[in-house]
């Protein structure tokens, strides 16, 4: 009886030793995978951080790019400066346009203002019939100021302008063409419309600053 109870006991010994080594092996193998699981996670956090970083970095050559435009402009003599005043929108998506200020002489204050001209269609003749008022309030999007610049100082205000999906209060779908936006520079805190047919039939106000109307086109495809 005795050598039984020592063979029935070896045996429960030898089974409990098998089962803590699958349980051992199962756990290694456990082990293996989540380290084979984080290798490949931080793998691609560092990858996506390489991506994005570039991109962040093309994004702020892109933004370089144009302020040295700007001031290449300005500081050649020009005292309102938008090199690119033309781009290519697609519904629903936006652009950001530069917008650069000189001031001379002593220190003043500028106010920037936009407001939409006209739309045509591809054939350039064919007046599209958008709201002023819906585009301006739904499309455009800047800061007027007003900024108080010192002498020789520069400015660089950004303009957004959103391709919407209408072109009205009644929803009326926007319809491919160019969407044309008028700018000024107007010294002091003034608050006076940016109209070129107003200025052309009575003259440009004193307060405009270098006398001109500068224009931004959006072409919506």
């Amino acid at each position: 009886m005795n050598n039984k109870n020592c063979s029935k006991s070896s045996s429960v010994h030898k089974t409990g030793f098998l089962s803590n080594k699958k349980g051992f092996e199962l756990s290694a193998t456990v082990i293996v995978l989540l380290v084979i699981t984080i290798v490949i996670f931080m793998g691609s956090l560092f990858f996506l951080k390489k991506f994005f970083s570039g991109a962040e970095e093309i994004k702020g050559e892109i933004e370089r790019s144009t302020q040295e435009q700007i001031e290449n402009l300005l500081r050649s003599g020009d005292l309102v400066a938008i090199p690119i005043n033309k781009k290519t929108v697609k519904k629903g998506n936006g652009a950001v346009f530069g917008l650069g200020i000189r001031n001379v002489g002593a220190q003043k204050t500028f106010t920037v203002v936009s407001g939409f001209h006209k739309a045509f269609e591809i054939d350039g003749k064919t007046e599209i019939p958008a709201d002023p008022w819906y585009i301006n309030d739904n499309w455009l999007l800047y800061s007027e100021g007003p900024y108080r610049l010192d002498s020789n100082e520069l400015k660089l205000v950004p303009v957004s302008v959103t391709a919407g999906h209408a072109i009205d209060d009644l929803g009326t779908s926007t319809e491919t063409g160019t969407y044309i936006f008028n700018v000024c520079v107007f010294k002091g805190d003034v608050a006076i419309d940016c109209d070129l047919e107003a200025f052309s039939t009575m003259g440009f106000p004193d307060e405009l600053y270098s006398k001109k109307v500068y224009q931004m086109l959006v072409e919506v495809p």
